[in-house]
Order: structure tokens, then sequence, then C-alpha cells
């Protein structure tokens, strides 16, 4: 029962074997189900099988099997986990006070599997899920700071698992979110894509990026399209208003979080963002990267990231490497100013040559049209002029302007190594060099002003992902709420799943479908035959209809206990390991 085989030295194994020689089989089940390891070995697999779509057990313990854990270790009704308005962390674990730690990367939880946690223990229940609203963009963690590092607010839709962010990890990352439903339905309804299909629903909810004629056949779509779109399309909605979002500090991350429309919208935070812009962002780039072009390691740029860097730990020449590698792909304007000036002294004859051919067509497509252009400006002075032509070709040709041979061929004359020649090269054009916005990330890091922000990804009003109505397709359905319909419903599909509550219909949002799922008959069974499979070894298979039935609503008179069911499918005769007297 415990998913792992004890030594017969253990204490337990003399308390269940007191029970069973008294012939209280109930008693030995039950005191099995109350020791670590039926929840660190036979509960945690079933979360982290349950959290995957390849049902492994090989993958990290996270904030999906963490609920999951916690529903059963504190016996409550196991229906919560797709419901419920809480979840559980990890106490105890260096830097559980930063919640960055749960939010952007689950570094919380990886402890778990590396310094084998008992979570009987540390798993620590938390009322109200909860989003981001903005964070520090920094590597100082939350004990360092005096201040808070992340703003949060509650969740406008909670459900459980589905709004962890594991679940947006796996299931709402691209896509339009129907992958949000197939991976539903398989894990907790143990039912595929293919078996809740329905050729005989409406199609009225299929989306827009759906072609009804593939490869000029509508037939192919009724027979092969329709039936999983009818149903999968109909019930997607309920995600309409969720993604697993990048965050922005005005540059790329790699951040991910969960976002939610109605969150994004009500919290303002694309008035947020566009304040940060205004009031950080594009008044340091307007000074900082002027300066830095000019003043290179003189530049504030320069001293406050590398002192930055040495507060971070790095030796002075650490940082300074650092520094100089940034510096090497950003062109010292004195240098072209200086280069220009020596061209012009000394190739008038090649800047006549130029001059002369300016409409050439030869010439435009290897010097380039627009920079030639300027040697014929009668409103500039013949040195202007030629300035502007060689900026101009710099800028545009770069390794194969005039002024990179040029320079070349000085720094060979003047025998400078390989490797010192390549570093001017590159500078001298601004080889490798990031945007002007990449570029102030690690300076405002430096300054402990870098923000992070949830992408906008949402309708200002409806707060639909815009992922949503992806496609071209008129015909289709535009989602603009998330209420959503159950087209399972028909036929045998009713009896199939088993549909009940006040949602067996559809509804509006996640925790409505949440709500939906765990209400159904199916939802029992499925909880019951994960049991079976993992405490008797073999499977239930479909001629054994009647066993699940029974085993699914021997779960519900349990109150949906988990840890319940447990013992009475180990005790039950179908499961074999008990003998009967």
């Amino acid at each position: 029962m415990t998913g792992v085989k004890v030594s017969s030295k253990r204490a337990e194994l003399k308390v269940v074997a007191e029970h069973i020689a008294n012939g209280d089989y109930k008693a030995a089940a039950r005191y099995i189900t109350t020791t670590p390891d039926f929840l660190n070995v036979q509960i945690k697999n079933l979360s982290l099988r349950l959290s995957n779509k390849d049902e492994s057990v090989k993958v990290g313990f996270n904030d999906f099997s963490a609920l999951i854990v916690g529903v059963v270790r504190d016996n409550r009704d196991f229906r919560e986990v797709l419901t419920s308005d809480y979840y559980y962390d990890v106490s105890g674990v260096a830097n559980d006070d930063d919640p960055r730690t749960r939010f952007y990367n689950q570094n919380n939880f990886t402890p778990v599997e590396t310094a084998f946690l008992d979570l009987t223990k540390v798993l620590t229940y938390k009322p109200r899920q909860q989003m981001v609203i903005t964070s520090n963009d920094t590597p100082y963690m939350q004990k360092e700071k005096s201040t808070p590092v992340l703003t949060a607010a509650n969740h406008p839709d909670p459900a459980g698992v589905l709004t962890t962010r594991t679940f947006a990890e796996r299931n709402l990352g691209g896509g339009s979110n129907r992958r949000a439903v197939e991976f539903t339905l398989k894990q907790f309804l143990c039912v595929s894509m293919a078996e809740a299909a329905d050729s005989s629903a409406s199609d009225q909810y299929v989306g827009k990026d759906v072609e009804r004629f593939p490869a000029g056949d509508y037939n192919k779509y009724l027979t092969s399209c329709k039936s999983c779109h009818s149903v999968m399309d109909g019930m997607r909605p309920a995600f309409a208003k969720m993604d697993y979002g990048n965050f922005t500090n005005s540059a790329a991350t790699g951040i991910y979080s969960t976002v939610h429309g109605d969150f994004f919208n009500s919290n303002k935070i694309a008035t947020k963002y566009s304040e940060y812009l205004t009031n950080v962002v594009n008044p340091s780039t307007t000074t900082v990267i002027p300066d830095l072009e000019k003043n290179q390691e003189e530049s504030d740029y320069y001293k406050v990231r590398y002192n930055f860097l040495i507060t971070r730990g790095s030796t002075p020449t650490q940082a300074a490497t650092t520094m100089n590698g940034i510096l090497n792909t950003i062109r010292d304007p004195q240098t072209v100013v200086e280069l220009i000036a020596d061209y012009r002294a000394k190739k008038q004859a090649d800047l006549t040559i130029f001059r002369n051919n300016r409409n050439n067509a030869q010439y435009q497509a290897d010097y380039v049209r627009t920079c030639l252009a300027h040697l014929g400006n009668t409103a500039l002075t013949a040195k202007v002029q030629e300035e502007r032509f060689l900026q101009c070709n710099l800028d545009s040709k770069k390794d194969m302007s005039v002024l990179y041979a040029y320079y070349t061929a000085i720094l060979t004359a003047d025998k400078v190594s390989a490797t010192e020649i390549a570093r001017l090269q590159g500078k001298l054009i601004n080889r490798g060099r990031q945007s002007n916005v990449n570029l102030m990330a690690p300076y405002l890091q430096a300054k402990d002003q870098l923000r992070l922000f949830p992408r906008n990804v949402f309708d200002s009003e409806t707060g639909v992902a815009t992922k949503m109505n992806k496609g071209t397709y008129a015909y289709g359905f535009t989602v603009n709420s998330d209420n959503f319909v159950n087209n399972a419903t028909l036929g045998s599909k009713s009896s199939f799943f088993g549909w009940r509550g006040a949602n067996k219909t559809g509804g509006q949002g996640v925790k409505d479908f949440g709500r939906m799922i765990s209400e159904s008959r199916r939802f029992s069974q499925c909880m019951a035959k994960r049991v079976y499979e993992s405490v008797c070894f073999k499977k239930l298979d479909t001629t054994q209809y009647t066993t699940l039935v029974r085993l699914g609503d021997r779960f519900e008179a349990l109150n949906y206990n988990l840890k319940s069911l447990y013992q009475d499918i180990a005790l039950d005769t179908s499961c074999g390991l008990v003998k009967e007297p």
C-alpha cells in the first residue's frame, strides 16, 4: 500500500502484523495510510503522474503535486483538487520566504526530492491562490531586502491544480488552450479525446483556426475533425482568460508564470508597465546609452555595473572582463571621427571616384545608393558630404564598408596582433551589440530599478487571451468570454461520463470547469481505477466495468476521501491482497 518495500525490522511492520494477527485488517490498512511512506511514496507518485501527460514519476515535485498530496494528507474532499482556492507550500527550505521561488521557478519544491523531505511535516497549507502583479528583477533574495520583492493579489478564478503554475506550464503555453481540456479529461476522468469525441455534437464553437475544408474536402472535416473539436472547443473557453505568460522588464526574459486576463486588467498591469517605461526605462536610456558610447570605461553604466558585480562576488578582474566584453561590442564614436578625418586626408582620390560614380548602378549596389546620395547633396559642404557618406556606408555595410577595410589595413600595417585586430574590428561595427533595451536591463538591475511585469496578451475589455481567436477562417467561433458548454452530453456520452451538478452542461471559467469534472461519476471511477492499479498491481480493464462503478460509488460514499479509498480497495476481494477467510 505504501508503494515501497519495507524492511522486516521496521516498527511499522510490527504494528501491521499485530492488527492482522488479531484479524483486524481494516485497522492494519488504516494504520498504513498514516505512515510517512504512504504519503512520501504512494501519494507523491500519484501526484507526479497526474501532473504530466506522460504520467511519469520522473518529474520534479511541484505545486500541482503539492496540492494533491496536501489534500490527501489533510483528509480533504478530493474534488477540491479541481476547485479549491488554496495551495500547499514547502516550509523550512532555503529562501522559503521568497515568493519568486514558487511563482517563477518552483525552486522551493526541489528539496523534496534532493533532500528526501518528509511531506507529512513540511507541507504547509496556504489559503488563497495568488498571481503576480509585478516584482523586482534582482538576484538578491527576499532575506537580503528590506522591502517585498514581489507584489501579488488573489486569483479571480482559482481552481485547485488547474490554476497552478505547473498546469499552466504544461498546458497553457502557446497553442489555443485545447491541451488544457485534453489533459484534464485524461488525468481526472481517464478519458482520451477519442473517447470523448462525438460526431453528433454541434460544431458551433469550433475555433477560427480549424479548417472546414481540409484539402478542399468538407467530408474530411466531418469525419476527422468535427467530432473531437465539437467537444474540445466547446469546453476550452473555460480557459479563455488563462495563459502561461512571459514576463518582461522592458527586455526579453525567460521568466514565466500563470496570468489571467481579468487579473491583468483589474490590476491595471498594462498601465503600471507603461508608467515604468515612461518614468524609469526611457529616461535612463536617453542619457545612459549615449554616455556609455561616448565615455566607455568612464561612463556611469560601466562604473555602476562594475561595482554591482563586485558586490555580487566577482573579483575585480572578473568584473572588468565582463564589462569589457560589453564595451567590445560598442563603437567608440571618437574612433570613427578620427578614421573619417584620416580617410578624407589620405583618400581624396577614392572619394572623387565615389562622387563621380554615385549614380552608377553597380556602385549603388556595392556602396549603398542612399549613402552615395550624400555626395550629391548640394545643400552640404564637400566635407559634410564625405563624412555622411563614410558614416552611412559604415553603418550599412559594416565589415564590407570602406572604413572597415581602411581600418584593417592600418592595424595590419602597425603589426597589431590578430586577436586585437578582431576585437577592434568588432568594436568598430558594433558586432554583437545588444539592443538598447537589453543593454539597459543589467544597468537598471544594478541600480535596483529593474521590474518584471506579465506581458499583455489579453483583450482590454473581455480579458480573453488573444491566442484564443488566432486563425483566419471567418466561419470559426469567436471566443469573447470564458463561458463554456459541455457538448459531451448527448446519447451514450451522458451515461458514459455521468455528468451531474449545476455545471453538467457548462458554466463560466475554470472553477466551474473543475466543478463539472469533479462532480461527474467518471471522476470518481477514474480515481478508483488509479488507486486500484497502484495498490493491486494489476489493470482494471474494460471487462470489469461493474467493479469500476462499484469502487467509484464507494469513493463517493467515503466523502471523496482518497486515503479511505486506498484502505477500502486494498481490502476489496477484487484486489486480491487479502485472502478471504
